[in-house]
Protein backbone atom coordinates (compact mmCIF):
# COMPACT_ATOMS: atom_id res chain seq x y z
CA UNK A 1 0.00 0.00 0.00
CA UNK A 2 1.61 3.12 -0.87
CA UNK A 3 1.06 6.38 1.41
CA UNK A 4 0.58 9.01 -1.86
CA UNK A 5 -1.47 8.63 -4.71
CA UNK A 6 0.55 7.54 -7.19
CA UNK A 7 -0.95 7.61 -10.24
CA UNK A 8 -0.26 12.38 -9.76
CA UNK A 9 3.09 11.18 -7.89
CA UNK A 10 4.40 9.38 -10.46
CA UNK A 11 3.33 11.85 -13.37
CA UNK A 12 4.66 14.26 -11.32
CA UNK A 13 8.25 12.36 -10.64
CA UNK A 14 8.62 11.13 -14.32
CA UNK A 15 7.78 14.42 -15.84
CA UNK A 16 11.11 15.69 -14.50
CA UNK A 17 13.02 13.04 -14.64
CA UNK A 18 13.85 12.74 -18.21
CA UNK A 19 10.70 10.68 -19.55
CA UNK A 20 11.28 10.41 -23.31
CA UNK A 21 8.33 12.64 -24.91
CA UNK A 22 5.64 11.16 -27.00
CA UNK A 23 6.96 10.07 -30.41
CA UNK A 24 7.33 7.33 -33.27
CA UNK A 25 9.86 4.78 -32.59
CA UNK A 26 13.15 6.50 -33.04
CA UNK A 27 14.91 5.38 -36.41
CA UNK A 28 18.67 7.01 -36.13
CA UNK A 29 20.85 8.26 -33.45
CA UNK A 30 23.51 5.43 -33.61
CA UNK A 31 25.78 4.73 -30.97
CA UNK A 32 28.59 0.95 -31.07
CA UNK A 33 27.59 -1.75 -28.81
CA UNK A 34 30.02 -1.99 -26.41
CA UNK A 35 30.38 1.16 -24.65
CA UNK A 36 26.77 0.90 -23.80
CA UNK A 37 27.58 -1.84 -20.76
CA UNK A 38 31.09 -1.44 -20.29
CA UNK A 39 31.45 1.03 -17.89
CA UNK A 40 31.40 -0.71 -14.41
CA UNK A 41 29.19 -2.33 -12.38
CA UNK A 42 25.65 -0.39 -11.92
CA UNK A 43 23.51 -0.10 -9.26
CA UNK A 44 21.36 -3.85 -8.56
CA UNK A 45 17.67 -3.83 -9.56
CA UNK A 46 15.44 -4.47 -5.67
CA UNK A 47 12.64 -6.34 -6.06
CA UNK A 48 9.38 -5.11 -3.46
CA UNK A 49 11.42 -6.98 -0.68
CA UNK A 50 14.27 -4.74 -1.26
CA UNK A 51 16.27 -8.00 -2.19
CA UNK A 52 18.83 -7.90 -5.22
CA UNK A 53 16.71 -8.93 -8.84
CA UNK A 54 19.23 -12.15 -9.89
CA UNK A 55 19.04 -13.52 -13.04
CA UNK A 56 17.40 -17.16 -14.29
CA UNK A 57 14.76 -16.90 -11.55
CA UNK A 58 11.32 -16.61 -11.63
CA UNK A 59 9.78 -12.75 -11.07
CA UNK A 60 6.33 -10.64 -11.45
CA UNK A 61 6.31 -6.87 -13.10
CA UNK A 62 3.64 -5.50 -11.81
CA UNK A 63 2.56 -1.62 -12.71
CA UNK A 64 2.67 0.22 -10.00
CA UNK A 65 -0.96 2.15 -10.16
CA UNK A 66 -2.90 0.00 -10.42
CA UNK A 67 -1.55 -2.84 -9.70
CA UNK A 68 -1.43 -4.92 -12.62
CA UNK A 69 0.57 -7.65 -13.34
CA UNK A 70 2.49 -8.73 -16.99
CA UNK A 71 0.61 -11.04 -18.93
CA UNK A 72 -0.16 -12.15 -22.48
CA UNK A 73 -3.61 -11.38 -24.65
CA UNK A 74 -3.43 -14.96 -26.42
CA UNK A 75 -6.75 -14.33 -27.78
CA UNK A 76 -5.62 -11.20 -29.52
CA UNK A 77 -3.26 -12.30 -32.45
CA UNK A 78 -0.27 -14.43 -32.87
CA UNK A 79 2.31 -14.04 -31.39
CA UNK A 80 0.17 -12.07 -28.51
CA UNK A 81 1.18 -8.80 -27.15
CA UNK A 82 2.09 -8.41 -23.66
CA UNK A 83 -0.50 -6.64 -21.41
CA UNK A 84 -1.31 -5.75 -18.36
CA UNK A 85 -4.13 -6.84 -16.54
CA UNK A 86 -5.04 -7.40 -12.87
CA UNK A 87 -2.98 -9.41 -10.45
CA UNK A 88 -4.00 -12.44 -10.47
CA UNK A 89 -2.78 -12.59 -14.20
CA UNK A 90 0.92 -12.49 -13.26
CA UNK A 91 2.93 -14.77 -15.37
CA UNK A 92 6.89 -15.63 -14.22
CA UNK A 93 9.24 -13.66 -15.73
CA UNK A 94 13.22 -14.55 -16.72
CA UNK A 95 15.99 -12.18 -17.11
CA UNK A 96 18.95 -13.00 -19.10
CA UNK A 97 21.82 -10.92 -19.44
CA UNK A 98 22.95 -10.73 -23.03
CA UNK A 99 26.75 -10.41 -22.00
CA UNK A 100 28.84 -12.99 -20.85
CA UNK A 101 29.61 -12.10 -17.13
CA UNK A 102 30.16 -13.73 -13.56
CA UNK A 103 27.96 -11.32 -12.10
CA UNK A 104 24.09 -13.15 -11.98
CA UNK A 105 22.71 -9.97 -10.34
CA UNK A 106 20.05 -7.72 -12.64
CA UNK A 107 21.85 -4.25 -13.24
CA UNK A 108 20.07 -0.73 -14.01
CA UNK A 109 20.43 0.24 -17.20
CA UNK A 110 21.98 -2.67 -18.49
CA UNK A 111 21.08 -4.76 -21.57
CA UNK A 112 18.51 -7.54 -20.85
CA UNK A 113 16.41 -10.43 -22.55
CA UNK A 114 12.66 -11.10 -20.91
CA UNK A 115 11.22 -14.20 -21.36
CA UNK A 116 7.85 -15.78 -19.67
CA UNK A 117 8.14 -18.89 -18.07
CA UNK A 118 5.23 -20.59 -19.09
CA UNK A 119 4.08 -23.41 -21.39
CA UNK A 120 2.07 -21.44 -24.24
CA UNK A 121 -1.39 -23.70 -24.10
CA UNK A 122 -2.27 -22.95 -27.47
CA UNK A 123 -1.03 -24.90 -30.06
CA UNK A 124 -1.45 -22.78 -32.91
CA UNK A 125 0.96 -20.09 -31.63
CA UNK A 126 3.93 -22.08 -30.93
CA UNK A 127 6.57 -19.01 -30.59
CA UNK A 128 9.12 -18.59 -28.08
CA UNK A 129 8.49 -16.48 -24.97
CA UNK A 130 11.04 -13.95 -25.42
CA UNK A 131 10.14 -10.42 -25.38
CA UNK A 132 10.36 -8.40 -28.65
CA UNK A 133 8.72 -5.18 -30.38
CA UNK A 134 6.73 -4.99 -33.20
CA UNK A 135 4.94 -2.85 -35.28
CA UNK A 136 0.80 -3.55 -35.78
CA UNK A 137 -0.02 -2.57 -38.75
CA UNK A 138 -4.08 -2.51 -38.13
CA UNK A 139 -3.04 -0.23 -34.48
CA UNK A 140 -0.40 1.65 -36.62
CA UNK A 141 1.70 0.78 -33.18
CA UNK A 142 4.93 -0.36 -31.46
CA UNK A 143 3.76 -3.00 -29.45
CA UNK A 144 5.42 -5.62 -26.92
CA UNK A 145 5.17 -9.09 -28.26
CA UNK A 146 6.89 -12.34 -27.40
CA UNK A 147 8.23 -14.58 -29.96
CA UNK A 148 11.68 -12.92 -30.33
CA UNK A 149 15.23 -14.14 -30.44
CA UNK A 150 17.88 -13.40 -27.62
CA UNK A 151 20.17 -11.19 -30.27
CA UNK A 152 18.20 -8.46 -30.94
CA UNK A 153 15.30 -7.91 -28.41
CA UNK A 154 17.06 -6.00 -26.16
CA UNK A 155 15.15 -4.47 -23.23
CA UNK A 156 16.55 -2.52 -19.67
CA UNK A 157 15.37 -1.37 -16.26
CA UNK A 158 15.65 1.92 -15.44
CA UNK A 159 15.13 4.43 -12.39
CA UNK A 160 11.82 5.82 -12.47
CA UNK A 161 12.00 8.26 -9.98
CA UNK A 162 15.00 8.32 -7.41
CA UNK A 163 11.91 9.24 -4.59
CA UNK A 164 10.67 5.69 -4.87
CA UNK A 165 13.33 3.06 -4.94
CA UNK A 166 11.35 0.10 -6.01
CA UNK A 167 9.51 2.49 -8.75
CA UNK A 168 11.66 1.39 -11.90
CA UNK A 169 10.38 1.83 -16.07
CA UNK A 170 11.11 -0.68 -18.87
CA UNK A 171 13.22 0.30 -22.09
CA UNK A 172 13.32 -1.04 -25.32
CA UNK A 173 16.82 -0.86 -27.02
CA UNK A 174 17.11 -2.66 -30.70
CA UNK A 175 19.97 -3.60 -31.92
CA UNK A 176 20.94 -4.51 -35.55
CA UNK A 177 24.53 -6.12 -35.62
CA UNK A 178 26.82 -4.48 -33.72
CA UNK A 179 24.68 -1.01 -33.57
CA UNK A 180 22.85 -0.21 -30.71
CA UNK A 181 19.98 2.19 -31.55
CA UNK A 182 18.46 4.69 -28.27
CA UNK A 183 16.39 2.96 -25.51
CA UNK A 184 12.71 4.02 -25.86
CA UNK A 185 10.72 3.95 -22.49
CA UNK A 186 7.91 1.57 -22.63
CA UNK A 187 4.12 2.77 -21.96
CA UNK A 188 0.95 1.35 -21.41
CA UNK A 189 -1.46 1.70 -24.29
CA UNK A 190 -5.36 1.09 -24.08
CA UNK A 191 -6.99 0.21 -27.06
CA UNK A 192 -9.45 -2.50 -27.86
CA UNK A 193 -10.31 -3.05 -24.24
CA UNK A 194 -6.43 -4.24 -23.91
CA UNK A 195 -3.63 -2.32 -21.70
CA UNK A 196 -0.99 -3.19 -24.22
CA UNK A 197 2.63 -2.65 -23.18
CA UNK A 198 3.96 -0.26 -26.31
CA UNK A 199 6.40 2.22 -27.08
CA UNK A 200 3.54 5.05 -26.92
CA UNK A 201 0.65 6.06 -24.41
CA UNK A 202 0.80 6.93 -20.38
CA UNK A 203 3.93 6.81 -18.94
CA UNK A 204 4.28 4.10 -15.98
CA UNK A 205 6.06 2.84 -13.72
CA UNK A 206 6.66 -1.15 -12.36
CA UNK A 207 8.07 -2.74 -9.08
CA UNK A 208 9.13 -6.51 -9.63
CA UNK A 209 8.74 -9.14 -6.77
CA UNK A 210 10.25 -12.66 -6.88
CA UNK A 211 7.59 -15.07 -7.58
CA UNK A 212 8.62 -18.58 -5.37
CA UNK A 213 7.20 -22.41 -6.25
CA UNK A 214 4.79 -23.95 -4.05
CA UNK A 215 6.29 -26.98 -4.52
Amino acid sequence: MFCYNVTIYLALCLANHHLPPRKPFPLLTISFQGAIDAQGPKDAVVDSDDNEVLLGLDYYIAITSPFDGMSLAMEASCPPPVVHRNNLSLLPIKFSSVVDSNDNVVREDTSLNLEFNVELNNSDCNVPAVWKVEFNASMKQWLVMIGGDRSHNRFQIAKACPYRKYFYQLRYCPVLGSIQFPCVTVRSLFKNRLNYMALNGDPIAVVLGQLVSST
